[in-house]
């Protein structure tokens, strides 16, 4: 009996141990281009089940104002100049539980 009972006690210890954080990636070949050339972004992150990405660029620039929640998404620039793409990659859903970022920049031409 006192072996099950030490079972029941390390078993979910083991699996906290092994909760890891997300790690957010941005998976994009694409770090310049055209101004109206649609450009591909994809979250390579790991252990993450929802993700958010903002974008900041020049003044003016509606990516100012926009946000996106899927996987991957294209968008078309229609500004020159340097942007910089962020990416959340959260541990659960909705936006909640651990936050990984990471940021990469890309400029339109």
């Amino acid at each position: 009996m006192p072996k099950l009972l030490l079972l029941y006690l390390v078993i979910p210890l083991f699996f906290v141990a092994c909760n890891k954080p997300p790690e957010a990636c941005i998976d994009n070949g694409q770090t310049t281009a055209s101004v109206g050339t649609p450009v591909n972004f994809t979250s390579c992150s790991k252990r993450a089940l929802s993700q958010d990405w903002y974008m900041s660029g020049p003044v003016g620039a509606p990516e100012n104002n926009m946000a996106w929640s899927d996987i991957k998404f294209t968008h078309t620039f229609t500004i020159p100049g340097t942007y910089v793409v962020t990416l959340n990659a959260y541990s659960k859903f909705s936006f909640l539980g651990d936050v990984s970022t990471t940021t990469q920049t890309v400029t339109i031409n």
